[in-house]
């Protein structure tokens, strides 16, 4: 018995691809999708090229670059090539950069003996070993008389001390749960 194939390459095996198995939602699918993707060009040679090798699932096709067998699609590539966005009459002026590479970002004119002091610094002669400042006395610079308002404020305790500014303070606020029990009391 002899054997009749179809030539098709590399086919998958799943259930949707099955002839057999076409379900009326994958007929209508198929013949929508042929209606928006039918070619009105005219005929060309190169085209039963490119339908034969993109009915196969898994090969990859690389047509001829720009222009089909026997020129048979020249008009199309030349509107694809030669546009007015691309090969314009006019001639495109490209202004000389102002700088050819980057620009000298020195610092200008240089004082190397003043530079040469910034980065060494001064001289340190005054080192704790021999300025022992630690016995020397600051007194006279940390007890400074106050202003004599200043003076009368803080030494008067009704201004700090809350207990003798006002007689019967509670530190922290009135208890708000006796102001209500004692409000409730008062109402009965």
């Amino acid at each position: 018995m002899a054997y009749v194939s179809n030539y098709t390459f590399n086919n998958l095996s799943r259930i949707g691809n099955d002839s057999c198995d076409l379900l009326q939602r994958n007929v209508q699918n198929a013949a929508s999708s042929n209606y928006l993707l039918t070619n009105y060009k005219p005929a060309c040679p190169m085209n039963d090229a490119v339908a034969f090798a993109t009915s196969q699932p898994s090969i990859n096709f690389s047509g001829s670059k720009q222009v089909g067998i026997g020129g048979c699609n020249i008009d199309i590539n030349s509107e694809l090539h030669i546009t007015n966005m691309t090969r314009s009459k006019n001639k495109i002026s490209l202004y000389q950069r102002p700088y050819t590479t980057v620009p000298f970002l020195g610092r200008g004119s240089s004082n190397p003996v003043l530079e040469s002091q910034i980065q060494q610094g001064e001289l340190a002669n005054n080192r704790k070993t021999l300025n022992p400042s630690s016995e020397v006395s600051y007194i006279k610079y940390s007890n400074v008389p106050m202003i004599p308002s200043l003076q009368a404020t803080i030494s008067n305790p009704a201004n700090l001390v809350e207990g003798v500014a006002a007689e019967g303070w509670i530190r922290g606020g009135l208890p708000s749960r006796e102001l209500e029990r004692d409000r409730d009391y008062a109402k009965k």
